[in-house]
């Protein structure tokens, strides 16, 4: 089957507001959990997650424009350790992806319920539908979707900046009341706080998964990495300062959705509003993130017969409709299925998958420096050995504490996740005896791209 190439119409802008948009979630859904780890400390353990992720960004933007081919960390872990190693990131990738659906739907729960009560099964219908609309959206050029995202960013980042300082300086926020939720776990709280808000910066890597399709120089790709990270530390940081210094953490623990309840207790119900609909607008550029990412990676998979070469067909818009199309039966399946408790542990299963797959990617980096030094790298990183080794540590530290902080439903599902992921690990191997043109092992990586060309 003839490999098809994914039409290029992204700029640097809408590359940044796209993976911006795949990290800003409905924080003010989640930022309960953020507090109970460590209180309004939290906006510091972002900042200092964030500044432990950014080696990962710049090894990222130099194997992205190392391997600019759509599937990123796959490709670039297959050319270092081999097929295998390459179909475990994979899998890995996809649960980062496919099955956050849900926390969107749980996003769109507390966003409606302040507006109007709604139950657990007319959230799941709603979240259903949107994820049905975003299916055709998807099908469409890629182009349409950045605009549309671009706008969803925008509009996230002057309401959300415009409503945490509306709280600062509205009168009822105190310093003294910030400080009194400081850290109220100690640094045991705070550290393990570091690793596990790792989950808030997982869209920076759906940067690689669209770089097929960019039309900006290979050499600026680090702006996305740095700024989309940089728009997302800013506007959590913010908002945990907005609402850390009027209301308690008890408060929050407690309350269903932070922000607008805020905005009430200042007499700005208006205010609330206009969070909510924000809300549900991020909801939206995160969702449009995993799937993109998601499609992106089948795609990629694809094309080096880790699953089948079907995926790799494009519609008429440029977009693999079959990737397309499972991404969505999964992200409704999961969405419509997962346990109201989801939330509960799907930071820990995130923090775990996070620091497999940028552990992996963090290793291979610095294997590929050393076994392709002649390929091109138009961002070239200094000191390599600094940042493969600072990336190294810290993803080992993220998976010691998610594994550490890990319940039973947690393990539960990561187990049943990577008993099916063997299960089609087999099936691509059998498959690939069984039909070896269709499943036809092609190692993507520059040597090969340019035989092509």
């Amino acid at each position: 089957m003839e490999q098809q190439q994914l039409k290029k119409s992204l700029n640097l802008p809408q590359v940044i507001t796209l993976a911006a948009g795949g990290m800003i979630a409905a924080w003010m859904v989640e930022i309960k959990y953020w507090f109970e780890l460590t209180g309004t400390g939290s906006f510091l353990a972002l900042i200092v997650c964030a500044i432990f992720v950014l080696p990962l960004c710049f090894i990222y933007a130099e194997m992205t424009t190392t391997m600019p081919y759509a599937g990123g960390e796959n490709i670039w872990i297959t050319n270092a350790f081999g097929w295998n190693a390459g179909w475990l990131c994979v899998w890995f990738v996809l649960l980062l992806y496919v099955m956050a659906m849900p926390t969107v739907s749980f996003g769109i729960a507390g966003m409606v319920s302040y507006l109007y009560p709604v139950t657990d099964v007319q959230v799941k219908i709603i979240a259903a539908a949107i994820l049905v609309v975003w299916f055709f959206l998807t099908n469409y050029e890629l182009k349409f979707i950045a605009k549309l995202q671009s706008i969803l960013f925008w509009t996230t980042l002057a309401v959300s900046l415009a409503a945490s300082l509306i709280f600062i300086f509205s009168g009822a926020w105190s310093f003294e009341n910030f400080k009194s939720n400081l850290m109220p776990n100690g640094f045991s709280g705070f550290s393990a706080a570091i690793a596990l808000l790792i989950m808030k910066f997982i869209g920076f890597d759906m940067i690689p998964q669209l770089s097929e399709e960019t039309t900006f120089p290979k050499k600026d790709m680090w702006k996305a990495f740095v700024g989309s990270l940089g728009f997302t530390v800013i506007i959590y940081a913010m908002a945990v300062i907005g609402v850390g210094g009027i209301v308690s953490q008890e408060w929050v623990l407690q309350t269903d959705i932070v922000d607008p309840r805020v905005a009430d207790i200042i007499d700005m119900h208006w205010l609330g509003v206009a969070i909510v609909i924000m809300g549900t607008g991020t909801c939206l550029t995160t969702l449009s993130g995993f799937w993109i990412s998601a499609s992106r990676t089948f795609f990629g998979a694809a094309k080096q017969g880790q699953f089948t070469k079907k995926l790799t067909k494009l519609n008429k818009h440029g977009q693999p409709v079959l990737a397309n199309f499972i991404v969505g039966i999964l992200s409704i399946y999961f969405t419509v299925f997962a346990p109201s408790a989801w939330v509960d542990y799907i930071y820990t299963i995130y923090s775990v998958n996070a620091g497999v797959v940028y552990l992996m990617v963090s290793l291979a980096f610095l294997r590929l420096r050393q076994k392709h030094p002649e390929w091109e790298r138009p961002y070239k990183l200094k000191a390599p050995w600094f940042f493969g080794t600072v990336g190294v540590v810290f993803c080992i530290y993220v998976i010691y504490v998610a594994l550490s902080a890990m319940n039973m439903n947690a393990w539960i599902v990561l187990l049943i996740y990577l008993a099916l992921g063997v299960m089609f690990w087999a099936y691509a191997k059998i498959m690939q005896k069984k039909n070896p043109e269709e499943w036809k092992v092609i190692i993507t990586s520059p040597d090969t791209e340019m035989q092509a060309k």
